[in-house]
Parts: structure tokens; C-alpha cells; sequence
């Protein structure tokens, strides 16, 4: 995504009379079973290619963060063309780290980086032949105990987990490290996405 189109979208959304605009991050790619899987053992220092603690794949999450950086800076530039609008940058990054980094924690199996549905085996579980949907291909018995449904989408458990870690958090609608000065609370209305997804 160019930072122009991000302007030209997020011009228009303000055009047409938003006061409040919630940009989401970018997830940690390198967390993406689908990517894993494709990637596995595909050359390198594959001891620095994967994080120790997550298992996810270090070049693609420095990617994503890159990506973030990048994002937040121009939100910063669109701050200052728009005063009277709330520009909030929804922290997914972090939320999908902390269920991969601890998924007991959060009542997921100690598998984290394994698709539900698919026909790949492994520790991925991943197989662009045998996608979920296609001959060959199973779902597991309980997907709410799974991070990632096909490989590529979050089952309806993490999502909720990862709204649920954004909506409890403080958004940042200031760009770099938030004080004070430029976190805020989120509009009333998110109290009630809270209680209806369950958070806690």
C-alpha cells in the first residue's frame, strides 16, 4: 500500500464525513501458516530465519514491522492535514504475537502456528494442493482451540481475541511511542463492540 492511496482512501472517508478513522496494522506475516509452510527450509542462516520464542519467520515479521513504521508516519502526515478528525492506528501486530508467543494463555492449543482446516500435515498443516475445501483436505474437531483456521484466516476465536486486545488497549492516534499527550480512549461506541464480542 502506498502512502498516497492511504491518503486518497482515508481523504475520501473523511470527505464523505467521518470524524473518527481506525487504521488497522499490518499482522505478523511471518506468523501466517500459509507462509510458513511456504517458505520452509528455503535456504538461508535458517537458524536467524525463526524466531525462538514464536516460531514465526523473522524476515517476513520484520517486514510487516516495517510496514507499520511506514504506516504510522504517514498517519502522523494525515494528523496534521486533518486536526479535527481522530486518526487511531488499531495495533494488530502485537495482538497476534502474544496469542502465537503464549496460546494457553489465551485457551488455544500449544500449536499455534498449525492451520484447523487443511491437508499439509506437518507443523503447519499447510499444502496449496490440498487447501481447505479441497479432496484430501479435513477440519479439526474443535476449531475455537486453533489460532489459524485455513493457513491464511484467523478462526472466529483468535479474531475475537485479537479485537478484544485492540478494543482493551489504548489506540494511538499520535504516530511514534504514545504518551500521554497522544494516546486516547476509544469512542464510546467500542464499550459496546466490547461487550458484544465478550471481552473482558
Amino acid at each position: 500500500m502506498s502512502c498516497s492511496f492511504l491518503d486518497l482512501q482515508i481523504t475520501e472517508v473523511i470527505a464523505a464525513g467521518a470524524t473518527t478513522v481506525v487504521v488497522p496494522g499490518m499482522i505478523p506475516l511471518g506468523c501466517e501458516p500459509q507462509l510458513l509452510a511456504l517458505y520452509q527450509g528455503g535456504g538461508g542462516d535458517d537458524a536467524g530465519d525463526y524466531d525462538p520464542k514464536s516460531g514465526c519467520m523473522t524476515r517476513l515479521n520484520d517486514l510487516a514491522e516495517h510496514h507499520n513504521r511506514a504506516l504510522n508516519h504517514a498517519l502522523a502526515e494525515l494528523r496534521r492535514a486533518h486536526p479535527g478528525v481522530s486518526l487511531v492506528y488499531a495495533e494488530l501486530y502485537r495482538a497476534v504475537t502474544d496469542i502465537v508467543v503464549s496460546p494457553g494463555r489465551y485457551g488455544f492449543r500449544d500449536m499455534p502456528l498449525a492451520a484447523c482446516c487443511g491437508g499439509g500435515g506437518g507443523p503447519y498443516n499447510f499444502n496449496m494442493t490440498a487447501f481447505c475445501g479441497a479432496a484430501g483436505a479435513t477440519a479439526c474437531a474443535v476449531p475455537s482451540e486453533y489460532v489459524s483456521w485455513d493457513g491464511v484466516h484467523f478462526t472466529e476465536a483468535a479474531n475475537r481475541h485479537i479485537a478484544c486486545a485492540v478494543l482493551n488497549g489504548r489506540p494511538y492516534d499520535g504516530g511514534a511511542p504514545p504518551t500521554m499527550s497522544t494516546v486516547t480512549a476509544w469512542p464510546a461506541a467500542a464499550e459496546v463492540g466490547r461487550s458484544r464480542i465478550g471481552c473482558s
